[in-house]
């Protein structure tokens, strides 16, 4: 039998969580941008000194579908082509920002209901050193390991399996990486 002090100790617990909203979803929404200017910057590796500079007015809305995953629940929201976007999240969630050709953002939520975003492109040289890996492996009928693929690029995992995704598709992407695959994410076949 339980302590009846235990028993009380819990209830308020989840009455404070009930009452507080703690945990509780809730609507986020925000704006995605990114910078065109910089997409020539990052023909070369680092460029770092030149995303100090930017003014606020060269960033701008994301021309296509910016995928926001919502970490603890999976759940999956795209931006407009205004760059806005609105997706469920709990006060402690992580929402992942994704977009082909750009570095991933991750952002906690921390009970904020706005999270503006801005996205840096992922430079020329590690997408190129990434394809000539994926390439010869899934031509060749093989299909490499995502971790090892991403030490071997010098990039990380996310970068490496995003690569992949791109290359192989959501059918051989669920067929191949069942583990990996994330319904609706961003490529169609």
């Amino acid at each position: 039998m339980l302590n009846r002090s235990l028993v009380a100790t819990i209830l308020l617990l989840l009455l404070n969580n009930v009452l507080t909203g703690q945990n509780q979803p809730f609507s986020v929404r925000g704006q995605v941008l990114y910078n065109p200017a910089m997409n020539d910057c990052f023909q070369q590796v680092p460029c770092v000194d030149d995303i100090a500079l930017t003014e606020e007015d060269d960033w701008v809305p994301t021309k296509a579908a910016v995928n926001i995953v919502a970490k603890s629940t999976g759940q999956v929201a795209k931006t407009d082509r205004m760059g806005n976007y609105s997706i469920a999240a709990s006060t402690n969630d992580t929402l992942l920002f994704l977009y082909v050709g750009h570095n991933r953002v991750e952002v906690p939520v921390n009970s904020n209901a706005v999270v503006d975003v801005k996205l840096t492109p992922t430079p020329i040289p590690v997408i190129e050193r990434l394809m000539g890996l994926i390439m010869p492996a899934v031509d060749s009928g093989e299909f490499p390991d995502i971790g090892s693929l991403a030490e071997k690029a010098g990039v990380n995992r996310a970068t490496a399996r995003d690569m992949l995704w791109l290359v192989l598709g959501n059918t051989r992407m669920r067929q191949h990486y069942p583990g990996e695959f994330i319904p609706d994410y961003r490529f169609s076949d």
